[in-house]
């Protein structure tokens, strides 16, 4: 196995050991304040990009990660009945059906600009509530996801959509969460 091989492993193992923290706190508090249709889509988004990288021959071990342990956490929300649907929900079910449209209409490639996009805009809203409401404790669990991220990009072997698009663009995301969980919070 050669270093980019590990640093894929590495970061799709990371990503997915962190859900085992975030599904013992939705145990503990029985699923407060989470949707199981939010996780669920999210779960479906990573699948797609995850089965997209696959077909492309690309990086899709980070995107793995994330869906198993996307699927996961969303069966136990199922679970404990934590059902909602809104907006937000709406807005990413039809981000879902976009990208499954550009992929059946213009491949794997394009559905994978697409998706990473779509699942960008949906952590916007997480974003903007983490800058309101700053959780100090949750900036430890992106940390680590910026690490599995970071890891994942290192991994790739060229400078391509298919070996570095989500990696990237998921550290973004990632350290953007980091710096919101401990932003100062106005008084």
């Amino acid at each position: 196995m050669d270093i980019h091989a590990l640093l894929k492993l590495a970061g799709g193992l990371i990503a997915m050991g962190l859900y085992v923290p975030m599904i013992v706190e939705i145990i503990r508090a029985r699923g407060a304040g989470q949707s199981f249709a939010t996780w669920g889509l999210w779960a479906v988004l990573d699948s797609m990009l995850t089965i997209t990288l696959w077909q492309q021959h690309g990086n899709y071990l980070l995107s793995l990660g994330f869906a198993v342990g996307g699927v996961v956490l969303s069966a136990v929300l199922l679970a404990q009945g934590g059902w909602a649907w809104g907006r937000f929900e709406t807005t990413i079910a039809l981000m879902v059906l976009a990208g499954v449209a550009v992929w059946k209409f213009s491949g794997p490639r394009n559905a994978t600009i697409a998706v990473t996009v779509a699942v960008c805009i949906a952590g916007i809203p997480g974003f903007v509530e983490m800058l309101r409401k700053p959780q100090p404790a949750a900036g430890k669990l992106w940390a680590g996801f910026t690490v599995a991220n970071v890891l994942a990009y290192f991994g790739g072997t060229a400078m391509t959509v298919e070996e570095r698009l989500v990696p990237a663009a998921f550290t973004a995301l990632s350290v953007l969460m980091v710096v919101a969980c401990w932003w100062p919070q106005k008084k």
